[in-house]
């Protein structure tokens, strides 16, 4: 038996002195590892996004809409519906927030903040929500900042203050941001009596300063703001640092705003809020957080619970708009989602991010297919080549049996030389891919348009896509070469050596 560094060298010198039947063997090799790396990259990448956009470790639970001479009639979500879900065995019940509800703001609001030197206007009615702090636990800064402030007792700089007097109607609206340097104070805008002024304000109701409302939005908003609002108004792109960039942009003080609890500018509301009620409070945006809803803003459930108490009553305080679960095994959401329809007339909102992820599998897996026929294609070229080599070095191979080679010795020849064009072919296959990875990348940023989520790069090359790469292409060359290799060592010697 051949020594193996004498085995390797001969397999070495064999493949690199035809360097024609190299090429020939490995071209298809490498547009097949190059498209199989690519597009398991672009899947891989494009799951990332998908998985910021929709959340697919979890699912919630929602009461189907009914109405009776139209009044709604749903299913009330409460407490008692809460601790039957986390009594479930498909539920993590170790995990405090496995079962969290979320509750709507049920009545209008409206919002007002002044960003960079625009006016900013939007409804908070319908477009806020409220969540169990500890379910936010994004980053230590925001774990800090997101809780019910107005329960924190002996809170040194909750001190009695006068708001400012409503000079009109739309004051109540009005953001009162600390003056910028060097400009003088307008009245009744940057008045603020408290310790603290950038994190705490005046409340009208109690006249006692209150920590400002802490709020989350979903990197969905942040998105928008630069697909849509920051272009349009010449405004800077904010990045992933957000922090960094709100720090910039002048911290805490930048991102604040007004919300007028029991004011709307939607025509034709028919929700009846005493004039009387109608106050402003303050909020303050602490943090991006996956956990907030994805088009509006997220506060602690306690703010949230007090304001629909106070405007609607205990009814609308007691109610959830969903909840969130997050179950132990995700293979368990039928067996969950069937019991949630059977015993609790409840059941799972339509999650698009699970579409969207089955429908990225096949995706992939069509992509992938069609990257393993090109190597499979090339292998069958191997086979070809190596043939037509079998027949011209069919005296080599008889010399080489002739001075003591076994069978054994020229199958692993062969089969070595194989491998070894399906592993260089797989290398030059991987650079290539990098190098189309590269030149779309660059075609993305300087041509199309940013979009929300517009990924850096489209792609993501994990470690196990380019071992995978590498592996099929030596695996699909070896299996080129078997059979021409088993042609080889069947040779005999005598006969190799007299044929013409």
């Amino acid at each position: 038996m051949m020594p193996a560094g004498n085995l390797a060298r001969m397999v070495v010198a064999n493949t690199l002195r035809s360097r024609r039947h190299f090429m020939l063997s490995a071209f298809g090799i490498v547009i097949g590892i190059a498209t199989f790396v690519v597009f398991l990259a672009s899947t891989e990448q494009v799951g990332a996004v998908l998985e910021k956009i929709f959340p697919v470790e979890q699912v919630q639970v929602i009461a189907p809409h009914a109405s009776l001479l139209g009044k709604d009639i749903s299913k009330k979500l409460d407490d008692a519906i809460v601790d039957k879900i986390r009594s479930r065995p498909e539920v993590d019940r170790a995990d405090p927030t496995s079962v969290v509800p979320r509750m709507a703001l049920a009545f209008p609001a409206f919002g007002r903040g002044d960003f960079e030197g625009n006016d900013l206007r939007f409804e908070v009615g319908g477009f806020a929500d409220g969540i169990n702090p500890d379910f936010v636990n994004d980053d230590d800064r925001t774990r800090q900042l997101f809780k019910d402030w107005d329960s924190v007792k002996d809170d040194a700089k909750r001190v009695a203050c006068e708001p400012p007097p409503r000079e009109v109607e739309d004051e109540v609206l009005q953001s009162p941001p600390a003056p910028p340097k060097g400009k003088p104070p307008e009245p009744g805008r940057y008045y603020n009596p408290c310790p603290s002024p950038d994190r705490y304000y005046c409340d009208e109701i109690d006249r006692t300063c209150h920590h400002r409302v802490p709020v989350v939005m979903s990197p969905t908003m942040i998105e928008i703001y630069n697909g849509q609002f920051a272009k349009a108004h010449r405004l800077p792109i904010a990045d992933l640092d957000f922090i960094r960039f709100v720090t910039q942009r002048g911290g805490l003080n930048a991102m604040r705003f007004s919300i007028g609890l029991g004011l709307t500018t939607i025509a034709g509301s028919n929700t009846n809020i005493s004039r009387r009620k109608v106050r402003r409070v303050e909020a303050v945006l602490v943090g991006i957080s996956n956990k907030a809803m994805p088009i509006g803003m997220t506060m602690p459930i306690p703010y949230i619970q007090r304001w629909n108490r106070e405007f609607l009553g205990d009814e609308a305080a007691t109610s959830y708009s969903s909840i969130i679960v997050r179950l132990r095994d995700r293979n368990r959401i039928a067996v969950f989602s069937q019991w949630l329809q059977d015993d609790l007339d409840l059941r799972l909102e339509d999650s698009l991010g699970e579409k969207f992820a089955t429908a990225l599998f096949v995706i992939r897996l069509v992509l992938v297919l069609i990257s393993l026929v090109i190597i499979a294609i090339s292998s069958i070229n191997i086979a070809h080549n190596f043939f037509m080599q079998v027949t011209e070095r069919r005296r080599e191979l008889g010399l080489l049996r002739a001075v003591g080679a076994t069978q054994r010795d020229v199958l692993m020849v062969v089969l070595g030389e194989a491998a070894l064009i399906g592993l260089i072919g797989g290398v030059i296959g991987v650079v290539l891919g990098f190098g189309l990875a590269a030149g779309i990348d660059w075609g993305s940023a300087h041509y199309l348009p940013r979009f929300p989520y517009k990924p850096d790069s489209w792609f993501h090359f994990k470690w196990w896509i380019i071992l995978g790469g590498l592996v099929c292409a030596s695996g699909f060359s070896v299996l080129g070469g078997y059979l021409p290799a088993r042609r080889a060592k069947a040779m005999e010697p005598a006969q190799a050596l007299t044929q013409n």
